[in-house]
């Protein structure tokens, strides 16, 4: 996106937010939701192996609102059911490098035995596991049935000798991005015995900017996505406030780039316009930081509130465009974080509901 183009998305936001604050539209919302888990637009089409995510984004979006109940318990089976025929465990004959939760089902019926089978090509995705853990958590299932030896040994395979981690194991890109899902699947699961914290952490810390942000690896842009990534694992490992990876002037600093990523809303980077889903990167960020508070709150909401669809519901990237269920889930998420009244609280550090999280220690204390 150019200066050109850029200009007038900043303008319109800036107009947009001088007006008086919209309403929140919460049965709007609600409808897209419940829309959106019995059928997605061919918009969506493209993200088809990442179906996972894409519940992630209605079912925890419906929990922040309050609405989970509002799904039958005949469905919420349904979608528990579904989402373990996404994992592919030590049973199946694929190499330990592939398990995990996959985005899709790309298996075949064998007609002989009139089982499942899973090519060898099929692997797990770093993202999907993540994301289906935290769907599973949302829906209430004790993850009895995760194979939690296989996917934390999948996760061994992914980190790289940078410390960073890979999507899968194999030739995959490797960012700031799957070390959150890294720590997230550990913290889930219970156990970090698989990773080298050690060296994620000096990942983590090498790829801290000039600037003071965070970017995706050393020497990249900081990032109001990778900041919170890397934020949220530290929160996660409780290496944030000992001072063992970021020196208390680094998370000064950092807080200070934080904050000047507001000038509405958020944005991920300088010079960039406002956009509805960094309101909980980076919000969440300052969360995690104890600078929360030191937000313009009603500068924030006036921009969240423009950016709801008043046609269909849900939240827009922008203001005066087509709402999306990412946005839509993250618009909903960052209101929790500031407070909005009729909705439920959100965890930041890993991105779930609260009491999808307290089911999880209700889960973990069991365990122990």
């Amino acid at each position: 996106m150019d200066l050109d183009s850029v200009e007038p998305v900043i303008n319109s936001t800036k107009n947009m937010c001088l007006t008086r604050s919209r309403p929140f539209l919460k049965q709007k919302h609600i409808k897209l939701l419940h829309h959106c888990l019995k059928i997605l637009p061919n918009a969506y089409l493209s993200l088809d192996g990442s179906r996972p995510t894409l519940l992630f984004f209605c079912i925890g979006a419906l929990d922040l609102l309050d609405q989970l109940d509002t799904i039958s318990c005949e469905a919420k089976q349904e979608m528990i059911n579904y989402l373990y025929r996404l994992q592919i465990t030590s049973k199946n004959e694929v190499p330990p490098e592939s398990y995990g939760f996959r985005g899709n089902i790309y298996s075949f019926l064998d007609p002989v035995s009139n089982s499942e089978v899973i090519s060898e090509y099929e692997s797990a995705h770093i993202a999907q596991t993540y994301s289906a853990l935290c769907c599973l958590l949302i829906l209430g299932d004790n993850l009895e049935q995760v194979d939690r030896t296989a996917a934390l040994g999948a996760l061994r395979q992914c980190q790289q000798t940078d410390g960073s981690f890979s999507a899968f194991s194999n030739q995959s890109e490797s960012d700031m991005r799957f070390v959150f899902c890294a720590v997230s699947i550990s913290y889930i699961l219970n156990d970090f015995s698989f990773i080298n914290v050690d060296l994620l952490c000096d990942f983590i810390q090498k790829s801290v900017s000039y600037d003071g942000g965070i970017g995706q690896g050393p020497q990249f842009e900081s990032h109001g996505g990778s900041t919170y990534c890397a934020i949220a694992s530290l929160c996660l490992l409780g290496r944030l406030w000992d001072y063992s990876v970021l020196s208390k002037a680094q998370l000064e600093k950092l807080k200070r780039w934080a904050l000047q990523k507001q000038d509405v809303g958020f944005h991920g980077r300088p010079n960039k316009p406002d956009d509805s889903c960094y309101a909980f990167w980076i919000g969440a960020t300052l969360w995690m930081l104890n600078a929360h508070h030191l937000v313009d709150e009603k500068a924030l909401r006036r921009f969240l509130m423009d950016a709801q669809d008043d046609v269909i519901g849900g939240f827009a990237k922008y203001v005066d465009i087509t709402s999306d269920i990412l946005h839509t889930y993250f618009g909903i998420a960052a209101l929790s974080i500031f407070g909005e009244p009729d909705l439920g609280p959100v965890f930041p550090p890993l991105n779930i509901p609260m009491r999808a999280f307290e089911h999880l220690c209700k889960l973990n204390r069991f365990q122990t």
